[in-house]
């Protein structure tokens, strides 16, 4: 096993004299696997300011989220000195077997990746096809050609491994791979180059083997609010490239084609009117959860609408509420920041087939 990163941050807590040390290890096994392990160390007077007024550690700081949340915890233990310890551990693998677990009707699982590290991305999707996803799909996220790409993520040699790692996933039973491509200012006009440089390497590639989107702007999701990326491209050229891109993929009938035909044809009238080109269904068919459980109506629409944590994990809470109801009604009526991101657009194109109203 290779302990591909370590970072020890002590004394991260000082409150009247008591310490914590939180040590973070991510492991990266011999078969590409990895893991996430946390251990939190408090010293005697962090211990005994706990448990002031005669309550208990195991009481005072509750685990049970972190565990409902899929991590696995272990019991607070003890040492001579008064101090205590606990750690926590997670696999990326586990967060998508309680999906598939709990969601019995799930048709589609999808995830993106950078596609730096090969062996742990490859070794995580055989196990996560072990647990016999209805369909899997993975997108390899680039920038253009090795050039490009490298000099926008600021990672060299990182072209070179998310091409290995989409070359790797497609070879893979009962994957669907594609090559992710966001349009912005730096490459709006790059996507022949970028699908030479991939076709180069991976001969029989085919334009839908690629996904290509917009620029957006994010504060919540993609922290990038005070970049002004979409101020920084023209819109007719961002209009121009996704046109040209959807005459280079061609027609389709798959589920898959369909979409992404249905996404490109509205780019242009997105752009040019700053407007959803057609009813949101965030918050009636989607929504958009973050890492510390906080929902939000979906990755660009900043309103939080609840909290994971503060109802036992129990979304149907949030979701039914009429907080929520009064604004998914507000989003219905296009009173929202309007956004046309494939994350929100795809499920409004289906929930708009029988009813297109715009």
């Amino acid at each position: 096993m290779r302990r591909l990163l370590l970072v020890v941050v002590a004394a991260c807590a000082l409150l009247a004299g008591c310490k914590v040390d939180t040590t973070l290890t991510i492991d990266v096994h011999d078969n590409g696997g990895g893991s996430v392990r946390i251990r939190v160390a408090l010293d005697a007077d962090a211990v005994q300011n706990a448990q002031a007024g005669g309550g208990r550690l195991e009481d005072r700081v509750r685990l049970g989220d972190l565990q409902a949340a899929g991590w696995t915890v272990s019991p607070w233990r003890r040492a001579p000195d008064g101090s205590a310890t606990v750690s926590l551990r997670k696999d990326f693998a586990q967060i998508c077997e309680a999906i598939i677990e709990n969601c019995p009707n799930l048709l589609l699982l999808h995830f993106p990746t950078n596609g730096y590290l090969s062996d742990k991305i490859v070794a995580a999707t055989r196990e996560i096809l072990r647990m016999g996803p209805e369909k899997l799909i993975i997108t390899v996220s680039t920038d253009g050609d090795e050039a490009m790409n490298d000099r926008i993520r600021g990672v060299e040699g990182g072209w070179r491994r998310q091409i290995e790692t989409f070359r790797r996933l497609r070879e893979l039973d009962g994957v669907h791979a594609v090559l992710g491509m966001t349009l912005s200012a730096a490459n709006v006009d790059h996507f022949p180059v970028a699908f030479a440089a991939a076709k180069q390497e991976i001969p029989d590639l085919d334009y839908r083997d690629f996904h290509v989107n917009i620029v957006h702007e994010s504060g919540h999701y993609l922290h990038n609010a005070d970049l002004a990326l979409r101020q920084a491209v023209d819109p007719q050229a961002l209009a121009r490239a996704t046109e040209d891109y959807a005459r280079l993929r061609g027609l389709g009938w798959s589920p898959v084609n369909y979409l992404e035909r249905a996404y490109l044809k509205r780019v242009r009238r997105y752009l040019e009117t700053g407007r959803t080109p057609m009813r949101c269904h965030a918050l009636r068919s989607s929504c958009f959860i973050d890492s510390w459980g906080n929902v939000f109506p979906c990755t660009i629409y900043d309103r939080k609408v609840g909290s994971l944590r503060e109802t036992d994990y129990d979304l149907a809470r949030i979701w039914q509420s009429d907080a929520t109801a009064a604004l998914q009604q507000e989003i219905w009526d296009y009173k929202c920041p309007h956004c046309w991101t494939p994350c929100e657009a795809y499920q409004s194109i289906l929930g708009n087939v029988l009813r297109p109203g715009g």
